[in-house]
């Protein structure tokens, strides 16, 4: 037996005395913890709970590690994937954990390993198409891997393919090409505020799932991407900028968020079609620049909305943030896409808190629900999920936090110490589930939906395997089940 799978053994057998000594249900096969309700008097002789089996996942949810060998304590020496199985209740229960053929961001020297929150300050990390196929990032080795998903919810791992690119971050998927946003073109890693990277593609064989690179194709961006995402109509790529505005970079800088044009053979015009800023460098109001990282797009009523989660970590003037101290509220702001890719202001800059300097810190990570016209949010180091609705003209109806945790201490000289560090948000295609990475715990949140009032959500498992790492987890998707 393998020293992982002998951590998993030692770990589930942790996790089951713990369930037993919280009221929770008995977990002998996969380590989710079950948040125990206000207990009734015990049943004297009360019916076993049947254990979910692979024919009764209704579908599954796929964990990014961004792992490098020895991270954490394990002698996996790849990056990998932890696969779980989902149930109807929304359960999850391990399946197992699959090796990339590459390594994480740690695998790059003059990357820091230390405990830290969203290595890869990115969105969109995995990708899952069609529910077939899963795509993973590998940053430190500049590779993207497809696995094919089987109708057991296992991967196999099917190509490792160069991305062209340095650093690979997030990847976007439209008709048989796979884009792929690498944070820094030169390689030097001196700090994002200094990085310009740019977008290759992949090309998917939709029949076998194995990647061929577009060696012809690299499109510089003007500063460095966070997420891509295409269009609801597939005619344009929408990117996100970090650190838009940034004085390190030559002028002009890439805009908080720029669409380009898909061409015919999949590649991009190479002038954007459009762009979005929701705060000027050097306004007025000392408003922390938008440092984009995750955006969704949608469309209703015939028309097509940008999100974007704002992290505003960098000052008016372009100076990034020293301490946690001088970091402001994080933000959302949203636009509508025109026919030709324009980009037009609706909401801007809507505070998660009461004011720039009194919210949580660090928006970061969305998932939009196309079944309500709603939408999360995750900040980050303020370890909260707010919850927004829509109006037909893409503006922000309405928005509260729904679930919080540990924040980071901006004033303790270990501000990470206690903190749970909220990460990548996925919700279940049917809607009712909403899935979370906190990274600093290691662990998978999960929350049911309101199917009444649709903003809200309640945590009703966690889900806890040691696999997961306290550090350097990036990259959450849910997939469902196939039909034949």
């Amino acid at each position: 037996m393998s020293r992982i799978q002998l951590m998993l053994q030692s770990s589930f057998t942790a996790l089951m005395l713990t369930c037993a000594a919280c009221g929770g249900e008995d977990d002998a096969d996969g380590g989710t913890v079950v948040l125990p309700p206000a207990s009734p008097a015990p049943s004297p002789s009360p019916s076993p709970t049947p254990v979910p089996t692979p024919a009764s996942f209704v579908g599954a949810v796929y964990a990014g590690t961004d792992h490098v060998g020895n991270n954490s304590g394990f002698d996996e020496p790849e990056n990998f994937v932890v696969a779980y199985g989902r149930d109807v209740a929304g359960m999850l229960r391990l399946i197992d954990h699959y090796p990339t053929g590459g390594i994480g961001s740690g695998g790059v020297p003059e990357m820091d390993r230390a405990r830290r929150l969203n290595p890869l300050m990115s969105e969109d990390s995995l990708l899952a198409i069609d529910d077939r196929y899963l795509l993973v990032v590998n940053a430190g080795s500049n590779t993207v891997t497809s696995f094919r998903i089987n109708a057991d919810f296992t991967l196999s791992r099917i190509d490792v393919e160069d991305t062209g690119g340095t650093l690979p971050i997030s990847l976007a998927y439209r008709a048989g090409t796979v884009y792929v946003a690498n944070a820094d073109e030169d390689g030097a890693f001196t700090a994002p505020s200094d990085q310009i990277g740019n977008i290759t593609a992949l090309r998917l064989d939709t029949a076998t799932g194995e990647l061929t690179r577009l060696d012809d194709f690299s499109l510089n961006l003007r500063g460095r991407p966070a997420d891509l995402e295409v269009s609801p109509d597939g005619a344009f790529l929408i990117a996100s900028s970090l650190n838009a505005s940034s004085p390190r970079l030559p002028q002009p800088t890439a805009a908080e968020l720029t669409s380009f044009r898909i061409q015919a053979d999949g590649t991009l015009e190479s002038n954007p079609a459009g762009t979005g800023q929701s705060t000027a460098i050097n306004n007025v109001a000392d408003r922390n620049l938008p440092n984009a990282l995750g955006i969704e797009v949608y469309a209703a009523g015939g028309r097509q909305f940008v999100i974007a989660a704002e992290a505003r970590t960098v000052s008016s003037t372009g100076t990034p943030a020293a301490t946690f101290a001088t970091v402001q509220t994080g933000s959302i702001s949203t636009w509508e896409m025109s026919a030709d890719g324009a980009l037009i202001p609706r909401s801007q800059d809507v505070l998660l808190g009461p004011s720039k300097s009194s919210g949580p810190l660090q928006a970061g990570y969305l998932a939009y629900s196309p079944h309500y016209s709603s939408f999360w949010v995750a900040a980050t180091s303020g370890a909260v999920i707010a919850g927004y609705g829509l109006n037909a003209d893409g503006t922000i109806a309405r928005g509260e936090i729904v679930a919080a945790g540990a924040a980071v201490d901006p004033a303790s000289p270990t501000p990470l110490a206690g903190a749970d560090g909220f990460g990548d948000l996925a919700l279940s295609p049917d809607g009712r589930w909403l899935y979370q990475i906190v990274a600093l715990r290691g662990r998978i949140d999960v929350y049911e939906v309101d199917t009444l009032v649709a903003t809200n959500i309640a945590r009703r498992y966690q889900v806890e395997p040691s696999i997961l790492a306290s550090d350097s987890l990036q990259g959450l998707v849910a997939v469902e089940r196939r039909q034949p």
